[in-house]
């Protein structure tokens, strides 16, 4: 879900009015906006990474669960800091934004459980890998700006 709207939402920006990172100068020269080009680059990897893992949770491969969860902490973070600061928002906004906070703390603790962890054989040697590409992630999303 999270690859699919991202994806929604990048589709947007580039049909819209919107998408002016590259500005033809001449016939022989293109001038790009660096922060378009590093805020585009990030978007794609984070639809690319997002599809591949649901791809591959589906598949009940261990890789799906490595991948998944780290976005799935991510954002579950990212829209509970949403929550917290959207107390001076409309009602219709901050019930979106629970719902989509209970969906994706949800989605996460499906994932932990011990049952989903024995169907796609977490072990020790899985945690690493998991943490590196949520520490991955959130430079990706801390210092790409």
């Amino acid at each position: 879900m999270i690859g699919i709207g991202f994806a929604a939402m990048q589709f947007m920006s580039i049909v819209s009015s919107k998408a002016n990172g590259f500005i033809a100068v001449d016939e022989r020269a293109i001038m790009i906006n660096r922060l378009e080009l590093v805020n585009d680059l990030k978007t794609y990897s984070t639809i690319f990474f997002a599809l591949i893992g649901s791809i591959l949770l589906f598949r009940q491969k261990r890789l799906g669960w490595i991948i998944g969860v780290p976005f799935l902490v991510l954002f579950t973070f990212l829209s509970g800091f949403f929550v917290y600061s959207s107390f001076d928002a409309d009602v219709i906004s901050r019930i979106l934004l629970w719902i989509v906070f209970a969906a994706l703390l949800f989605s996460l603790g499906f994932l932990v459980i011990p049952s989903a962890r024995r169907k796609y054989k977490v072990g020790k040697y899985t945690y690493l890998p998991t943490l590196v590409f949520l520490m991955a992630l959130c430079a990706m999303y801390y210092f790409l700006q």
